[in-house]
Order: C-alpha cells, then sequence, then structure tokens
C-alpha cells in the first residue's frame, strides 16, 4: 500500500466521512482549507471525491518531503504532523495522532508510533550534503 494513500485513509476515517457530513459534502476527505472555493467555514470544496482526495494526498506528499511552510520534513513525526495539520487548539491532537499511527500499524504492517518519523513511514531520501574537492 501507498504510504501517503494510508494516512490519507487515516485522515479521511478520522474526519468523519460519512453522508452528511461537512467533509463529505464538500468532497474534501481531509477537511483541508484554504482553497480557492470555500464553504461558509473556510473549508475548501472541490468538484469530485477524486479532486478532493489527490489534493490531500498532494498536501500529505508536501508534509513528508518538506515542501511546505511549516518546516515539516522526513525528520518530524508523526505527533509533529498532526500537531500542524490538526492543531491543538481546534482539535484533540494527540488522539488524532494515536489514531493515524494505530491506523498506519495495520495497514503498513509495521510499528509506527506518534513519535514515529515521517521518513520512516514514506521512505523519503533525504539529501546528503556534497563535500567539494
Amino acid at each position: 500500500m501507498n504510504p501517503l494513500e494510508a494516512v490519507a485513509d487515516a485522515i479521511m476515517k478520522f474526519e468523519g466521512w460519512a453522508p452528511g457530513t461537512r467533509s463529505y459534502v464538500n468532497r474534501n476527505p481531509g477537511n483541508l482549507e484554504g482553497g480557492q472555493y470555500k464553504d461558509d467555514r473556510g473549508y475548501n470544496v472541490y468538484k469530485s471525491l477524486c479532486e478532493g482526495y489527490t489534493a490531500l494526498v498532494a498536501d500529505l506528499f508536501d508534509k513528508f518531503t518538506g515542501n511546505n511552510k511549516h518546516g515539516l520534513g522526513p525528520k518530524s513525526t508523526v505527533i509533529q504532523l498532526m500537531s500542524v495539520y490538526a492543531p491543538p487548539s481546534e482539535n484533540p491532537t494527540l488522539s488524532y495522532a494515536e489514531f493515524l499511527a494505530g491506523w498506519l500499524t495495520k495497514a503498513l504492517g509495521k510499528p509506527i508510533s506518534p513519535t514515529s518519523e515521517l521518513g520512516e513511514i514514506y521512505n523519503v531520501e533525504i539529501p546528503t550534503p556534497q563535500r567539494s574537492g
């Protein structure tokens, strides 16, 4: 299983994807915010589930690889990821991180905890500084 899709699936489940919920109505399984088209509470609205799911996986890819404004990358932990994705001021961040770790342990067949590094989940190559000779 693709590790980023496993993370996205866990987020979709934790966010409550089901008929009638905000994420379902907006076709936004990750309850992402900050897009061009938003609902009255600022959550992105997508044309299809496929578009919303693709946006979620792309957002996770950026966070796992270090291509984001939050300073997250391969050395960041699951709890650090969830502290950005679902800040404690708005969410049960620790419960979210524990749920995600449990889901990933089952989906990926290896032990994942809230302190696991993102690079352990998604095998990201960390560039080695080049020495000039």
